[in-house]
């Protein structure tokens, strides 16, 4: 049984994402035999969700106690990509497709490379009898390769069986298509100039539909684009009448938020962040809800398959989330070091500032009444 094939549709085509969505929504098997592309980054509010999410999961580094692998993870995964590319393909199509695959390289008991794999490549099969699972890797036209689990980076978020993941997009079909009707309107409006909607009158004439079309045709193709502003000529046997547009509607189409609002939430970000305006709560607070309840599950979703596939413990190192806001950075470094995580010139390290004689000391309250934080900054 194939719980998730991969085709070789990497048309930007957004039609062909249409029928992606339309296939996500009407799945009736277990095989969804489907591939988003990049046509989908066409709306501007799911490339802008994609990108912030990717970068910001791209941009701050895996640690582990092993130099080599950390290195290979940050800063050359392999020969044709660089730390940062190789996270961040990884999270666009974990966000796009629901999945995102690796293939572990090894040189004996070392690690060598991590190789991406192309979703649009990539085949997942769970025998019905023993359940193992399976990983085919269209590698060329003409050469299929078998990859066991355990070479496999695997990543997915939300997932119903444990095997495969799903795309966000799955719950945006209707925002989505909402979106296209609505710049469609808008586009519609604005390639039709000053004319707007028109009523051509062509007098003592008994015409058929296909001259109908073309005397429309010709009258569009003279009076809008380019030639929108230029001066309109009849001859006595036509009368032009222009109907009132409803700018209403217009205004509706374009203050509409709702479906940006809708896209933030599924992909789990702060709506200012989209360009919408959010009264309920500061940047401040929608960044550290962004940072605990968004990002901190996408991390989980890395570190949990990279410590399941590789030896050692990974985690991601955030600092450069807080480095934007130098008061939230120096909270956090009190606080780890209040808290006993973090001796005084690791704290101070933080923060930038020198280190200090004795500085590999840990807080203690009763030599300092000023909770640490005099210590630091001193």
């Amino acid at each position: 049984m194939a719980f998730f094939i991969g085709n070789t549709n990497t048309s930007p085509d957004p039609d062909k994402d249409s029928a992606f969505l339309d296939a996500m929504v009407s799945m009736t098997s277990e095989d969804s035999g489907t591939f988003v592309g990049a046509g989908t980054l066409r709306n501007a509010d799911v490339f802008t969700a994609i990108r912030i999410i990717a970068s910001d999961i791209a941009s701050n580094e895996i640690e582990n106690s092993d130099s080599s692998r950390a290195n290979i993870l940050n800063n050359k995964p392999n020969a044709l990509m660089n730390g940062f590319s190789f996270k961040f393909a990884l999270a666009c199509n974990l966000l796009l497709n629901g999945n995102a695959f690796a293939e572990i390289i090894m040189n004996g008991n070392r690690l060598s490379s991590l190789e991406f794999l192309p979703n649009n490549k990539v085949t997942v099969k769970q025998d019905d009898t023993t359940g193992k699972v399976t990983y085919y890797y269209q590698q060329t036209n003409t050469k299929r390769r078998v990859l066991a689990p355990e070479n496999v980076l695997h990543f997915k978020y939300f997932t119903q069986n444990g095997i495969t993941g799903l795309s966000p997009l799955y719950a945006l079909k209707d925002q989505l298509q909402i979106q296209k009707a609505g710049n469609g309107m808008l586009r519609g409006f604005f390639n039709s100039g000053v004319n707007g909607t028109s009523i051509l009158k062509v007098h003592k004439t008994d015409l058929s539909k296909e001259a109908k079309d073309n005397i429309r045709d010709k009258f569009e193709q003279s009076n809008s684009g380019n030639n929108a502003l230029r001066t309109v000529v009849l001859d006595d046997s036509m009368d032009l009448t222009n109907l009132t547009v409803n700018t209403d509607v217009l205004k509706l189409v374009n203050g509409n938020d709702w479906s940006t609002r809708q896209i933030a939430e599924v992909f789990g970000i702060p709506v200012e962040k989209l360009g919408v305006e959010n009264v309920h709560s500061s940047n401040e607070q929608s960044n550290v809800l962004y940072l605990q309840n968004t990002l901190g599950h996408y991390f989980d979703v890395f570190t949990s398959e990279l410590n399941n596939k590789l030896a050692g413990v990974y985690t991601f190192n955030t600092d450069k989330l807080f480095s934007s806001d130098p008061k939230a950075n120096q909270d956090l470094a009190v606080e780890a070091y209040q808290g006993g995580v973090l001796s005084l010139n690791e704290a101070r390290s933080k923060l930038g500032l020198e280190t200090v004689e004795n500085g590999e000391q840990f807080y203690s309250k009763e030599s300092d009444p000023d909770n640490g934080r005099s210590q630091i900054n001193n």
